[in-house]
């Protein structure tokens, strides 16, 4: 009988699974390992899109759904295929990024559709992160792919200007129409009023291979809270935020420290 055969361990990558040098360390892929090898099933919680994961997927075992764009869609990562998505209607949103360029103009406004990364902003300011990652995107104007069906927005500025942003919202009447969170300090991200890890795992957990399983979650920032509340165990890396550390169920190592090692050799054994 193995062991882990009814838990589902399912991690953020940036700033958890990752390390601070953007990597999955050998330590984590071998637990991983060993894990899914004794009957656990783990999976990705994202805001990245299936093409922005590939880099990180080198030797590492994913055998569950991952859920992308922040819980804009559920993605099989064997099959290649979206399991589900959650579009936002674009023309809500429209006028509300046309006031974010003319207020900020050195913003980098980023839209994701299931199969392309637009950048609506002037090239000069593009976001320093996809560059480093070569990131593929097109420049397109927002009149241009109204018509396609949007998943999410990224703005990427100072924390500042993003505050400012996000204030906004209500004069478009749109706080309560979308759902926004930071996922890292300059970026505010943008999704469906009902989008987030959290409500995606939900629907994870609905799947029949899913349905009864023990759900182990951990992740560093605003955008996991919700997924961390939803899971019978939440979990957050030693650094994490403060506000994520304070509604985990316990905190483990950092991200620099290999945490999902530290998850699966001490945590998930007092789970049984």
């Amino acid at each position: 009988m193995k062991l882990y055969r009814d838990f589902i361990l399912i991690s953020d990558l940036d700033g958890t699974l990752a390390n601070s040098e953007h990597k999955v360390s050998e330590k984590n892929k071998k637990a991983i390992a060993y894990f899914v090898e004794q009957g656990g099933h783990f999976s990705i919680a994202t805001g990245r899109t299936q093409k922005n994961l590939v880099p990180y997927m080198t030797d590492l075992i994913i055998n569950a759904p991952c859920i992308l764009y922040n819980g804009g869609a559920l993605f099989s990562w064997q099959e290649q295929r979206f399991i589900k998505t959650m579009q936002m209607k674009s023309n809500d949103v429209s006028d509300f990024l046309r006031c974010c360029i003319l207020s900020f103009p050195q913003m980098c406004i980023e839209v994701f559709t299931e199969e392309q990364l637009y950048v609506v902003t002037d090239p000069v300011n593009i976001d320093e992160h996809m560059k480093r990652e070569k990131q593929e995107f097109v420049y397109a104007q927002i009149d241009d792919i109204l018509e396609q069906s949007w998943i999410k927005i990224i703005l990427c500025d100072s924390h500042e200007h993003l505050l400012a942003c996000r204030n906004l919202l209500a004069e478009f009447h749109l706080e309560n129409k979308t759902n926004q969170f930071f996922s890292a300090v300059t970026y505010l991200e943008i999704v469906g009023k009902h989008v987030s890890k959290g409500n995606m795992l939900g629907e994870l957990l609905n799947m029949e291979a899913y349905r009864f399983k023990k759900v182990i979650a951990v992740g560093d920032f605003e955008n996991d809270v919700e997924m961390l509340r939803r899971a019978d165990c939440g979990v957050a890396p030693a650094n994490a935020q403060e506000d994520v550390k304070k509604i985990a169920d316990c905190v483990a190592v950092s991200n620099d420290d290999d945490v999902i090692h530290d998850i699966i050799y001490r945590i998930v054994p007092t789970l049984l």
